[in-house]
């Protein structure tokens, strides 16, 4: 069950990046941080899969 919810959270912060990355292009100001976060939570989405389905 641990490994389903970490999927689904998965797939949920590579959506949210996504969408962040979108929104960063049509802000007036602070693109960067908005941007940044975006990059920050895509790593997260393709790491913490690894992480958890690499443990045995």
């Amino acid at each position: 069950m641990g490994r389903v919810l970490a999927a689904v959270f998965s797939i949920l912060l590579l959506l949210v990046s996504m969408y962040l990355f979108g929104f960063a292009f049509q802000l007036d100001s602070g693109q960067g941080f908005v941007f940044i976060a975006g990059v920050l939570l895509m790593s997260l989405s393709f790491f913490l899969p690894i992480h958890v389905f690499g443990k045995r």
